[in-house]
């Protein structure tokens, strides 16, 4: 990716979802009593038990070519036939990211008692068990938005909910240094094949450095962007995937220029407010956590797109309408 910039100095769920569009907000008002009523219902291999999702991905490499969820209730895999818990923690993982080195899993937010925060946390052992390895501040972080580098171990980037700080590792956690953030951040996503680019999406729109956060540069676009939600790139290490949302209306891009051009994607989840995570799989897909709306209330889901966004194939979700609607 060719990038010629002069680059100058200049509560996610909670903060995110007031200022987003009032469809947004309507879909964690009604949250609660749509899972309630959901639970009841038959059942369906792309039914999951999560209350929401914030974080997925997958290992690019090694035997483990599974599909991992993020959720408020602990971390998710797909199997044959069914969503399953991966070992005993139950925690709310409002940050999360997979590493280039198998098993290895990063993770933050919420004890499932909502006791303080998690810290910065690692898992050596495919998302079974955890180990806080830093608070990162004096009281433990939350980060809600996360991204550990494919282009450096141990580079990990990480905003406590809100977006007004970030920060930012070398040395896989153990020790952290504080950047200023181009504006509030809502998603992060460290350039896999660059170690000194990473982006961030913000209120105000799409954002790079290319001296690892140091400095701040927004990205003109040829289209109108408000904020973006989410930022992903595919296995190719090139293809971006990008939700903005702007005027009460979202909408996915993709690009091959670091977000300068973007070209809006031929198939659109129509009914999601939010796209909080884009991530890649090992055979060129691409997959997308978001948030909805259907008839019987809401869904937190997971989608996949194996031909650049043309079509996008519902791979889970905890709305047992949707579950059934798309079971085959």
């Amino acid at each position: 990716m060719k990038k010629s910039r002069s680059l100058k100095s200049k509560n996610k769920k909670y903060f995110l979802f007031g200022i987003m569009s009032i469809v947004v907000i309507g879909v964690i008002v009604s949250y609660t009593s749509s899972l309630q009523e959901n639970t009841s219902d038959p059942k369906s291999k792309l039914l999951g038990s999560w209350m929401d999702i914030h974080g997925v991905g997958m290992f690019l490499s090694g035997t483990d070519d599974t599909l991992y969820l993020a959720t408020h209730n602990g971390l998710f895999k797909k199997e044959s036939d069914e969503w399953k818990l991966v070992g005993n923690d139950k925690s709310d993982l409002m940050g999360f990211s997979i590493s280039s080195k198998e098993g290895i899993m990063y993770s933050s937010g919420h004890p499932s008692a909502m006791n303080g925060n998690l810290g910065f946390r690692i898992s050596t052992d495919n998302g079974n068990s955890w180990t806080m390895i830093s608070k990162v501040k004096d009281n433990p972080v939350d980060f809600h938005a996360m991204t550990a580098s494919h282009a450096q171990d141990g580079l990990v980037y990480g905003s406590p909910g809100g977006g007004s700080e970030l920060f930012v590792t070398n040395d896989e956690g153990a020790s952290w240094r504080l950047l200023t953030p181009p504006d509030r951040i809502v998603s992060l996503a460290a350039d896999p094949l660059n170690p000194d680019t990473v982006y961030t999406g913000t209120v105000s729109g799409l954002y790079v450095s290319d001296d690892k956060g140091e400095q701040w540069q927004k990205i003109s676009t040829n289209v109108e962007t408000g904020t973006i939600t989410g930022i992903g790139f595919a296995s190719d290490g090139k293809t971006m995937y990008v939700f903005s949302s702007f005027d009460g209306k979202g909408t996915i891009y993709k690009s091959i220029t670091g977000g300068e051009i973007m070209v809006k994607t031929q198939g659109q989840i129509t009914s999601t407010g939010a796209i909080f995570n884009f991530a890649p799989g090992r055979n060129g897909e691409i997959y997308a956590t978001a948030m909805e709306r259907v008839s019987s209330g809401t869904a937190s889901s997971v989608y996949m797109t194996n031909n650049g966004g043309d079509t996008w194939i519902l791979e889970g979700t905890n709305n047992s309408e949707l579950a059934m609607t798309n079971n085959t």
